[in-house]
């Protein structure tokens, strides 16, 4: 408790944008779900962040880098927690004359799908994926077939060891599906991107057509976190069908529900708490366990949870 008081003290005299104490989590995600925390930052250039950061670490105080918060759940319960959100020098855009696509972590993924294809570039397996740049390479987003780290040819990143910003070149051992790993990464900060130039219509279409079937067949337009768990590589059915298929679309545990639109997607349908999303999640794992003899993994980062 000194520690935070001291962290406290140290946050108000560093230039940042926005610092909220006893915050309300619950602002921060896609579900509507969380408790209240000791701080959220927004931090708009690298010099406050590699401040901010080294407070955090020298008075153990623990910090998560938040995005839009569409594929977290966070506990209800106090968190004794910084939340940094990363905006200013970290949200553009730039095109190279090489090709090169260099964005920065908080840029919008729907902004920039469209910012793209305009320019001929075809990110339309990314359409209606919301999100930043940043959450969206750190969970590999994609469709079943491939995912943004595919077309990474480079990042730049806070490091763990030293506190510092590095270039590292992306190989396919530093991803998978859902999946991106960096060893010494703290933070990531900036994505440099190639990809093929296309006809701009027919990207535009590709879109349109992505989105539209989106729209038909998930709940875009309730409180959840997307996809909750991860499908299974070479598996021949889909995580939502296999939930389906254990007669659990629109099943409900407190306010929490299984969507009736798509079963991978977990909606607070009626002031859900944490511990309700969990526990439904639980029983998914439990059914689908008995009836497949397979072990489903989050999708959704869980924070603030013992086992999360």
């Amino acid at each position: 408790m000194l520690k935070m008081k001291k962290v406290k003290e140290l946050l108000k005299d560093i230039n940042i944008k926005e610092t909220c104490f006893d915050y309300d989590t619950s602002k921060l995600t896609s579900l509507k779900i969380g408790g209240r925390s000791f701080c959220f930052v927004t931090v708009e250039s690298r010099d406050i962040l590699l401040n901010l950061l080294g407070i955090c670490i020298e008075n153990d105080a623990g910090f998560e880098i938040i995005g839009d918060g569409t594929n977290i759940l966070l506990n209800d319960d106090y968190l004794n927690m910084v939340f940094i959100r990363l905006d200013g020098e970290f949200n553009y855009i730039k095109f190279k004359k090489n090709g090169e696509i260099v964005a920065g972590a908080a840029y919008k993924m729907t902004r920039f799908v469209i910012k793209t294809a305009k320019l001929g570039y075809d990110f339309s397996f990314l359409g209606g994926i919301p999100g930043t740049i940043g959450g969206g390479v750190i969970g590999n987003s994609g469709d079943k077939n491939q995912g943004i780290c595919n077309y990474i040819s480079r990042v730049k990143y806070i490091s763990r060891s030293k506190l510092e910003e590095r270039v590292l070149n992306i190989k396919d051992c530093n991803y998978r599906y859902r999946h991106f790993y960096v060893p010494d990464m703290l933070v990531l900060t900036d994505v440099v991107l190639k990809a093929d130039l296309l006809e701009k219509r027919a990207v535009l279409q590709k879109i349109r057509k992505r989105i539209k079937r989106k729209k038909l067949n998930q709940p875009v337009d309730t409180k959840n976190a997307g996809s909750f768990f991860k499908n299974l590589p070479g598996y021949p059915i889909p995580i939502g069908r296999m939930i389906e298929e254990c007669g659990l679309k629109n099943f409900h545990y407190g306010g929490a529900k299984v969507s009736g639109k798509h079963a991978n997607f977990l909606e607070n349908y009626k002031n859900a708490a944490a511990k309700d999303i969990l526990v439904l999640s639980k029983i998914i794992r439990d059914i689908v366990r008995e009836k497949f003899n397979k072990e489903l993994e989050y999708e959704v980062k869980m924070i603030g949870f013992k086992n999360g």
